[in-house]
């Protein structure tokens, strides 16, 4: 089992309220895959940021790193109250989605 540290930031910091810690923590379970191996899930909220602790097993198709992030991005995905947040470091991917769509119905 290893951890994983993740911290996520608001796209818009001005519109974005985080959600308190045990529900993030549920819609990350919720999220998980069997695959994934996800053994254990902390959280910080802070006024800014979320920093995320993820326990997850490697397995011979995927490193615990890569499970704990596809778990975080299928949350951030699929989750309303975090479809304001992004991995640190990362664009949004509802920014993504909405620029790819704008772009194939405006070449």
């Amino acid at each position: 089992m290893e951890l994983t540290l993740i911290a996520l930031t608001p796209a818009d910091p001005v519109a974005v309220r985080p959600p308190d810690r045990r529900h993030i923590i549920d819609l990350l379970w919720a999220a998980a895959g069997p695959g994934e191996r996800l053994e254990h899930v902390s959280a910080q909220v802070g006024p800014q940021d979320i920093r995320l602790g993820m326990f997850t097993v490697a397995t011979p198709e995927l490193t615990a790193r890569a499970a704990a992030l596809a778990v975080c991005r299928r949350a951030l995905a699929i989750s309303p109250p975090l479809s304001g947040w992004r991995i640190a470091g990362e664009p949004s991917l509802r920014q993504d989605v909405i620029r790819h769509k704008t772009q194939q119905e405006h070449p």
